[in-house]
């Protein structure tokens, strides 16, 4: 199983597009557990600067933060949901 987190905010113009392409992945993995963590909450905030994020949209691929910022493409996360699937998840 790889968990993917994305992290996101209600006012970021890049995040709704970074959402659609991280789902568009996710419904062809079945092996995915996607989270969403939205950064306009206390709790997201927390989470986002525990791992030293500091832009979005940013992705966290089993607890390893992998991409900050757009733009990003399909292929870029498919690789890193390629190496993840590689290594056990701790």
């Amino acid at each position: 199983m790889i968990k993917i987190e994305y992290y996101f905010n209600k006012v970021c113009p890049y995040c709704p597009a970074a959402k659609n392409l991280i789902d568009q992945l996710v419904t062809k993995n079945a092996d995915i557990e996607l989270e969403d963590v939205d950064t306009w909450t206390e709790e997201g905030i927390k989470r986002g600067m525990a791992l030293n994020i500091m832009a979005i949209p940013a992705v966290v691929i089993n607890g390893k933060v992998k991409i900050v910022g757009w733009p990003f493409e399909t292929s870029d996360l498919q690789k890193f949901i390629d190496e993840a699937a590689q290594q056990p998840l701790r």
